[in-house]
Order: C-alpha cells, then sequence, then structure tokens
C-alpha cells in the first residue's frame, strides 16, 4: 500500500476504519445532543481498561475492550438513572460520572503501575493518549471487525435509528421501539468509543465523535452526504494521525489526529463563510 511496510499499512486501515465508524456513530450521537455523554463514556471506560489489564496479567486488548464495555454500560446506566431517581439535571450527572469514573481509572493505572509486577507504565499511554503503532496485527483485525460489525448494525436498523434521532415522539406513538433504538444507539456508541481508544485515546476519542460530524454539517443539509462526509473526515485525520505518529514517534497519534480534525473544521467554517458572503453579494447586485 503505497509502498508501506505491510503493518504499516494494516494499521492505517484499522485507524482509517475507526475514524470512519467514530465519524458515522458521532452523526446521530451530535444529532441527537449526546456530545457530552460520548466524552462521559471515553473517561468512564478508563476503570474498565485497568480492571481487564490486571485481571489478564498485562496487556490483553480483547479483555481490556470487555472491561471498559462493561464500565462504559454502567456509566451510561448511571446517567440515565441518576435524574430519574433524585433531582440531579442530566448535565450534572454527566459531569459526576466522568469525574469519579475517570479519577477511578487514574487511581487504578497508577497503582498497577506501582505494583511492580508489570513494569513502567504498563501500556497505559496507548489508552490515554493512543498508539495505533503499539498494536499488534490480531489488534487490528479486533478493532477492524469491531467497526465493521458496528456500521452493519446501523446500516441494518438506519430507518428506525434516522428516525428515533430525528423524531422519537412520534414513532413511539406509532408503536414502535424507540427505547430499545435509543438502547442500541448508546451501545453502538459505547462500542465506538471502546474500540477506538488504543488508536485515538481516552482523552482525545471524543474530538473523533464530534468534530467530523460537525465539519460536515456545514457542507450539507441532507443526512445521507453529512454521514459520508463525516465518515470520510474521520477516515482521513485517523489515517494522518497514525502515520505522523508512525513517522515520528513523538507524535501522539490522537493528538494530531484531532489537530488535523479541527483544521478541516476551521477551513469548512471559512469556506463557508466566503461562500455565504458571496452569495449575499451576488443576491444584491442582482
Amino acid at each position: 500500500m503505497f509502498g508501506l511496510p505491510y503493518n504499516t499499512a494494516v494499521v492505517l486501515l484499522g485507524t482509517a476504519l475507526v475514524g470512519a465508524t467514530c465519524g458515522i456513530i458521532g452523526t446521530f450521537a451530535v444529532l441527537r445532543r449526546r456530545a457530552l455523554t460520548g466524552d462521559a463514556l471515553a473517561h468512564a471506560s478508563l476503570p474498565g481498561v485497568c480492571i481487564g489489564y490486571y485481571l489478564a496479567g498485562g496487556q490483553n486488548l480483547a479483555l481490556q475492550f470487555a472491561g471498559a464495555f462493561l464500565s462504559g454500560l454502567l456509566a451510561v446506566w448511571l446517567i440515565r438513572i441518576l435524574p430519574q431517581i433524585s433531582k440531579t439535571r442530566t448535565e450534572t450527572a454527566v459531569a459526576g460520572v466522568l469525574s469519579v469514573f475517570f479519577g477511578a481509572g487514574i487511581v487504578l493505572s497508577r497503582m498497577i503501575q506501582n505494583s511492580g509486577k508489570f513494569g513502567g507504565r504498563a501500556g497505559f499511554d496507548a489508552f490515554l493518549f493512543g498508539s495505533p503503532g503499539s498494536l499488534l496485527i490480531k489488534d487490528v483485525y479486533l478493532i477492524g471487525g469491531a467497526c465493521l460489525l458496528t456500521v452493519l448494525i446501523i446500516a441494518l436498523t438506519f430507518r428506525l435509528s434516522v428516525g428515533v434521532t430525528f423524531d422519537a415522539d412520534f414513532l413511539s406513538v406509532q408503536g414502535l421501539p424507540t427505547n430499545r433504538v435509543d438502547w442500541l444507539q448508546l451501545l453502538l456508541l459505547t462500542t465506538t468509543i471502546v474500540v477506538g481508544l488504543p488508536a485515538i485515546g481516552v482523552v482525545m476519542i471524543v474530538a473523533l465523535i464530534i468534530t467530523p460530524a460537525v465539519t460536515a454539517r456545514l457542507w450539507s443539509d441532507r443526512f445521507y452526504q453529512i454521514l459520508l462526509i463525516s465518515a470520510g473526515i474521520g477516515a482521513g485525520a485517523s489515517a494522518i494521525g497514525a502515520l505522523l505518529s508512525s513517522l515520528d514517534t513523538r507524535i501522539p497519534a490522537g493528538a494530531s489526529t484531532v489537530l488535523v480534525c479541527t483544521a478541516c473544521y476551521l477551513v469548512s467554517l471559512v469556506i463557508r463563510h466566503f461562500a455565504r458572503t458571496f452569495h449575499d453579494l451576488e443576491r444584491i447586485t442582482n
């Protein structure tokens, strides 16, 4: 692939698939105003990563994914249940869950690192800041398979997912299982965040969920086009971030991916502004 070593090419393809999936799932999350929920899920997954690492006795991506997924589901449940059983507002519940879970994750990671059983930083930098270059080929296949499964589920439930995103109340009146679709979207958001952690990192993954979707919204009002543009931006930014990190290990892949996404957003914003100004001037002169 473009003269790159096989391992590097596979990693780039894997991270691009992660970015495309983030762009697709992020479009639904942004339109449903779940950006903060995504941030909470990303940070809440860290304790699960640590527990999976400890139980496996070292780096084991499958077990760490399982731990992160369960930890994320617990966070989602708490975010939804706290406003119902108390006077806590949703945004307050999100902020509280994010802080408590992330704090617990930092404590667990430090305890594991200082235990002397695993040595060094025990590989947690990859989950904090993203390090796709450290992934094994089997790990990339696992991540890619999870991303493909997520996209397939979205494709199979596309009409219901779009309907719940734009008018859940109407579909509920029609007797459709909107609550199940709502939970399915949360599960897919959790899955996408979890599988993206090794490539992008806990700190940066939420930006890859939000920024491509927001950028795509500047280019089109049609939902299908927004999905495609968002997926393209996510894939491109992730691949560039991984490539930069592979060329210079001092560059965190997650941070560079976010910077590329942000650059795309700023360029799109400027183009949209000048296009709108030109259109207004043309309308006035005519």
